[in-house]
């Protein structure tokens, strides 16, 4: 799984990251919630308990998904 960072934006106020990426999965299924979250907490070095996921969208025929996700800075 290939994960590529489209957009990244800062929200000091919400204290969060907002990351949209896409991600190239070959070969495979659309990657589960609890794959993304896993990769994303070893890419973003942050627990997985942080990261949250607005969705995971595959087009059909396709072997990418785009994703938004959500991931809160330590308290």
């Amino acid at each position: 799984m290939d994960i590529r960072i489209i957009q990244e934006k800062d929200n000091k106020v919400l204290k969060r990251k907002e990351v949209l990426m896409e991600i190239e999965h070959k070969d495979r299924a659309t990657p589960s919630r609890q794959e993304l979250t896993n990769e994303l907490s070893k890419k973003f070095n942050v627990p997985a308990d942080k990261i949250y996921i607005n969705y995971i969208l595959s087009k059909r025929g396709e072997q990418k998904a785009r994703a938004k996700v959500k991931i809160y800075y330590e308290a």
